[in-house]
């Protein structure tokens, strides 16, 4: 049988090329590379002598930039690791400083429409959702194992306002059998806390409503890839990599990680040493949420170092 062929459209690409490429000559990082669509756009923006390092955590996606970028050669370094340890991967690199970089923070389409992955309301699949399939918490270990209270916690952070009876319910439910597909638990969470008016299965993300099992499934990826903790000391380790006048650019895609991202470059401009590039988050224009649906809640925030 044929692997279908997986594509992913980088967001925002004009305007990342457009604010990022400060430096001719420099040497980049496309920190969360996926299928290398960012990459390839700054490369070929750019003159032969700068090159990029890209990063990713999921060996699989690694492979696939790999084979996508061959064409540009040297120009382009591809590790796979996590961002969050970016002063190590650029130090065994042979890289002391960096002329931007770059960090989109969505998940890639393959890993939503892989129904192996398990990320994707869309398609029925394992309770996994690792981007890293050697990291040891799965969705699975959270909804079948963890108690009442974290679970509550965990899904109330990530603004589930039903979150205690969606808790409530899946400890009801394991008790009998475990919770093991993501189709088990979207229907168990829409039995529970239904969608508020006619739910016309937007199941293809079409209509105004969203599925009810949104923000869970949200709050349960940020919870197996440690989403938070690596955006934090993602930042934190690569302010020193940067040259002045270099520029890091953060695309987020849902307000839990747009509110950190605005709130430590708010604060790193106070402290002094950078500069705000974007006072607003920059958004997609609507000729691009009309060709890629998935670009709808992208924001992209940039900050200059002085």
């Amino acid at each position: 049988m044929t692997e279908q062929p997986y594509t992913h459209v980088p967001v925002l690409a004009d305007e990342v090329v457009g604010l990022l490429a400060t430096e001719k000559k420099g040497t980049y990082v496309d920190a969360t590379l996926g299928m290398g669509g960012h990459t390839a756009r700054l490369l070929d923006a750019l003159p032969a002598e700068a090159d990029v390092l890209g990063i990713d955590w999921d060996p699989e996606m690694a492979g696939v930039a790999a084979d996508k970028l061959k064409r540009f050669g040297s120009r382009v370094r591809i590790v796979q690791g996590n961002f969050a340890n970016i002063d190590e991967i650029t130090a065994r690199e042979g890289i002391r400083s960096l002329s931007g970089a770059l960090f989109d923070l969505g998940i890639s389409s393959l890993h939503f429409d892989k129904p192996s992955r398990g990320f994707s309301l869309k398609h029925d699949g394992p309770l996994d959702m690792r981007i890293n399939p050697d990291n040891p918490l799965t969705a699975y270990t959270i909804i079948n194992q963890w108690p009442y209270e974290q679970i509550e916690h965990l899904i109330r952070v990530c603004g589930e306002r039903r979150s205690g009876r969606i808790a409530k319910a899946v400890l009801e439910a394991r008790r009998a059998k475990p919770l093991e597909t993501t189709a088990e638990l979207a229907a168990l969470i829409s039995r529970v806390a239904p969608a508020r008016g006619a739910w016309s299965g937007a199941a293809q993300f079409g209509g105004q409503k969203i599925h009810p099992a949104t923000k869970t499934f949200l709050a349960l990826r940020v919870a197996v890839n440690y989403e938070f903790d690596n955006l934090t000391r993602g930042i934190q380790k690569v302010m020193p990599l940067l040259k002045p006048g270099a520029r890091l650019g953060i695309i987020t895609f849902h307000s839990l990680e747009d509110r950190i991202v605005k709130e430590t470059f708010r604060l790193m401009a106070k402290m002094g040493g950078w500069e705000l590039v974007t006072r607003k988050p920059v958004a997609p224009g609507e000729a691009e949420v009309a060709a890629n649906k998935r670009s709808r809640s992208a924001k992209l925030r940039v900050i200059e170092k002085l």
